[in-house]
């Protein structure tokens, strides 16, 4: 036990040097929050003029979790894909040790970057657009959106481990990045959808977690979400499990094969 938390703090430490070295405070706040505020105010903007205040409402909820889930998915994608391009795979093959506490310490610098996005977005964008949205809801909301964060950080794992053997693993993790915007209710009910397309954003991380989040904010009670808050985490048990046993496949097969750079 304490093996691993030594190994989950050497990798925490780590993610936020390499954060804190990237993001300066010029490039944080002239750039980066700018372009989180950006990409929620188009489609915030469109909905207003589609529907008004209502439309807006639900457009600004939407995204101000979606820009976390898309930058949680694409940082965990990375994480474990940049251990096939910063040539330290084999160090993880090699070391007797487990593998998960230091991966999971290397992402806490995404998982707080993530959160940052969607408080920035609903705390600059509810005031500035006079969006109707209850302080003390949008507090009890909190513990639904870090499940939400979870699940998709889930699928990037998964994503990361699935593309180990090409090059293409950010751009699968990109496109679906950008369709789970459709299929998990973002920006239009699910209710709205064709059947088909909603079988397949039920399968997706956010689409239950979303709904949970939209009727707390509105009032609900955590008794009348429990389901769709049960539904949430269990999807991201699912997708967890599938990326803990695919890279640990690969792990596996590198070891016999003994290639690095492709796995």
């Amino acid at each position: 036990m304490r093996t691993n938390l030594r190994l989950f703090w050497s990798g925490a430490r780590a993610s936020w040097a390499t954060y804190l070295v990237e993001l300066t405070p010029t490039v944080y706040f002239g750039f980066r929050i700018p372009r989180i505020l950006l990409q929620s105010l188009f489609f915030v903007l469109l909905a207003k003029a589609a529907g008004g205040e209502p439309f807006a409402r639900f457009a600004l909820i939407g995204n101000a979790i979606q820009i976390a889930v898309f930058m949680v998915m694409l940082s965990m994608e990375e994480v474990i894909e940049g251990e096939k391009w910063n040539d330290t795979f084999q160090y993880l093959i090699a070391a007797p040790a487990n593998w998960f506490p230091n991966m999971l310490g290397k992402s806490m610098s995404y998982y707080g970057d993530a959160l940052i996005a969607s408080a920035v977005t609903f705390s600059v964008l509810v005031p500035v657009l006079h969006v109707n949205i209850a302080f003390m809801n949008l507090m009890r909301s909190i513990p639904v959106i870090l499940i939400i964060i979870a699940s998709a950080s889930a699928l990037g794992w998964c994503i990361g481990a699935f593309s180990l053997p090409i090059r293409y693993g950010f751009m699968i993790c990109n496109l679906l990045a950008y369709a789970m915007i459709i299929f998990c209710g973002v920006n239009i009910p699910t209710s709205a959808l064709p059947p088909a397309v909603q079988i397949v954003g039920n399968l997706l991380p956010v689409t239950h977690g979303l709904q949970a989040v939209r009727a707390l904010v509105d009032g609900a009670t955590y008794a009348s979400v429990l389901p769709l808050i049960g539904k949430e985490i269990l999807i991201a048990l699912v997708y967890s499990a599938v990326a803990w046993l695919t890279f640990g496949y690969r792990l596996r097969v590198t070891r016999q094969r003994g290639t690095f750079e492709l796995v």
